[in-house]
């Protein structure tokens, strides 16, 4: 359609070694910037989702190469979900990170939601290249999951190795993942300008997470809650304001980069 940019199919290395499927969406010719913007789905979503693919199209008719993959274990890419976990997570969208650089070479930003957004949040406490972030109802606090388990259901989840949370059955790695992971602390190491997001009725993740991630914050942040919005920001309202909200940070922060 005339005014939007290109889509095209890619495949790239996580730094753990999988293969991760992706789309790249590239601006119209004339109109980039030289800069990148990489997309970080939920745990049960994929590169497919609605806010990802409304930003994709947003941010490319701005001028941006965007990237939304799909991470281990769910879409396209390889490995079987019961082994997913957040620092897994971390690893591939440092392949991704490594992948988009390949393609630009100005600034580059990561937005998250859910799951994706605490793993942008940890990817970019440790990578020092990310000049801009924006998370959507990003998860402060990964233990919060086992909160319902008794103390022998956990038990029975580290000697059996394996446990239905929630109906979605996953390896012991994940409870030792979220045990021992510090978001929260990871912010502090964040210098990059973050945007964080949360709508108020999200029944999922709440948004005192949000609330707690923008005050953990070292550098330049703005936290907006939305009133209303639930966890998918279902209401197209709701969604509509959040995706000109990303956008708009992201555009403003990633301004370094060059039109070619």
């Amino acid at each position: 359609m005339s005014g939007e940019g290109l889509e095209e199919r890619v495949t790239f290395p996580s730094r753990r070694g999988s293969r991760l499927a992706g789309v790249v969406h590239a601006p119209r010719a004339g109109t980039a910037r030289g800069a990148g913007i990489i997309l970080c789905h939920g745990m049960e979503s994929t590169k497919e989702g609605t806010k990802h693919k409304l930003l994709g199209a947003r941010l490319s008719s701005a001028g941006f190469t965007v990237l939304r993959f799909d991470f281990s274990y769910v879409g396209e890419s390889e490995g079987k979900f019961e082994d997913l976990t957040f620092r897994g997570e971390v690893e591939d969208l440092t392949g991704a990170f490594a992948f988009l650089r390949s393609r630009v070479a100005g600034p580059i930003g990561v937005a998250g939601s859910s799951m994706g957004g605490a793993v942008a949040l940890l990817h970019a406490a440790e990578e020092p290249d990310v000049r801009a972030l924006a998370t959507i109802a990003a998860v402060a606090r990964p233990a919060r999951v086992l909160a319902e388990l008794r103390p022998p259901e956990i038990e029975r989840w580290r000697s059996e190795g394996t446990f239905a949370l929630g109906g979605i059955r996953l390896r012991s790695t994940f409870l030792e993942d979220v045990e021992t992971l510090d978001v929260l602390g990871a912010c502090a190491s964040i210098r990059c300008p973050t945007f964080v997001a949360h709508g108020d009725a999200d029944r999922v993740v709440p948004h005192s997470d949000a609330e707690e991630i923008a005050g953990a914050l070292a550098g330049e942040h703005r936290l907006e809650i939305y009133p209303g919005a639930d966890h998918r920001f279902s209401r197209p309202a709701d969604l509509e304001r959040l995706i000109g909200d990303c956008a708009a940070w992201l555009d403003r922060h990633l301004s370094g980069g060059t039109r070619e």
